[in-house]
């Protein structure tokens, strides 16, 4: 069996689409993230590369849509498009995580 394989990346933003996570939002934010992503040339540049995963169930299953920000351990509840571009902003690409919005760290 061959080793996996897996692009380098920078950070990873995890969104769950679980059908108890906001599922008529969620899926749409999903695609909006790639959007953006594109857009700011996150999504496919090595040295600056976003990953972006589709998750099922955080078991949170309140507050959605739930997006995960890793390696930070930066959990974010009640995601909006407007959220969004105010954690890519400040997160993503200042590396300050958007106090008001995050309901969990990592320890």
């Amino acid at each position: 069996m061959a080793e996996p394989v897996l692009k380098p990346y920078r950070k990873q933003i995890l969104v769950c689409t679980g059908p108890r996570c906001a599922p008529d939002t969620s899926p749409e934010l999903y695609q909006y993230l790639k959007k953006r992503l594109i857009e700011k040339g996150l999504y496919h540049e090595d040295d600056k590369r976003v990953a972006r995963v589709q998750c099922n169930c955080f078991g949170v299953c309140t507050g959605g849509p739930i997006l995960a920000v890793q390696p930070d351990g930066i959990w974010y509840h009640g995601v909006t498009k407007e959220k969004l571009e105010e954690i890519l902003a400040r997160h993503i690409e200042q590396g300050e995580p958007v106090e008001k919005y995050i309901f969990h760290r990592a320890s």
